[in-house]
């Protein structure tokens, strides 16, 4: 079967999630809890806004993603109104039993991140894009950010973000090749950027 790249389905879901905790910080802990990374950075953008987003699949089934949102805004407005709630009942921060990995993320449940506004008015949208190491080095991330953008420029999207750690230096000049420019630097996050044709 060759590699093919597609609308997620809902049957996508649990790959996605388990992608989003391999390639994540806490892959290696095996006191973290598996879903629970992938209730921030995978679940409500497949709720949300799934016909922005694109699985990778090859014969072995989804190997990586990209998952987008248009506007940043009007998603964090949805998911700290409908996503996080429900998360942060059944998953207390507090809870004495958690695990230091899962104490961080359920932490997020409760007090979900906001994307500083400063940034959002020339680069509304955002993305995260990861893949398993057998999909790596293929191109897969050119094709899916290329054509994310293009389709962000054809709504009218001017621009679109995402964040990676300073100390992820592959990934920071991977984004740079891609096309990205550093918009602001921080301790624990640099904000990358890139326009569209609608800028």
């Amino acid at each position: 079967m060759p590699t093919t790249i597609r609308a997620p389905r809902f049957a996508d879901t649990a790959a996605v999630y388990r992608i989003c905790f391999e390639t994540g910080p806490d892959a290696d802990d095996p006191a973290a809890t598996a879903e629970l990374l992938g209730h921030v950075y995978a679940g409500p953008y497949l709720a949300f806004a799934p016909e922005w987003c694109r699985v990778v699949v090859d014969s072995r089934g989804v190997a990586g993603y990209l998952l987008a949102v248009p506007s940043t805004a009007a998603f964090e407005r949805w998911a700290h109104a409908d996503w996080y709630p429900p998360l942060a009942a059944e998953h207390p921060a507090d809870d004495p039993d958690l695990s230091a990995a899962d104490r961080r993320v359920t932490g997020a449940f409760a007090s979900p991140a906001t994307t500083p506004d400063r940034l959002l008015g020339a680069y509304p949208a955002h993305l995260h894009i990861d893949f398993l190491p057998r999909a790596r080095g293929a191109g897969h991330a050119r094709t899916l950010i290329d054509d994310l953008v293009d389709r962000l420029g054809a709504a009218g999207v001017p621009g679109v973000h995402l964040g990676v750690s300073p100390r992820n230096t592959n990934a920071i000049g991977l984004y740079g090749h891609l096309g990205f420019a550093e918009l602001e630097r921080h301790d624990d996050v640099i904000w990358m950027g890139r326009r569209t044709a609608a800028s």
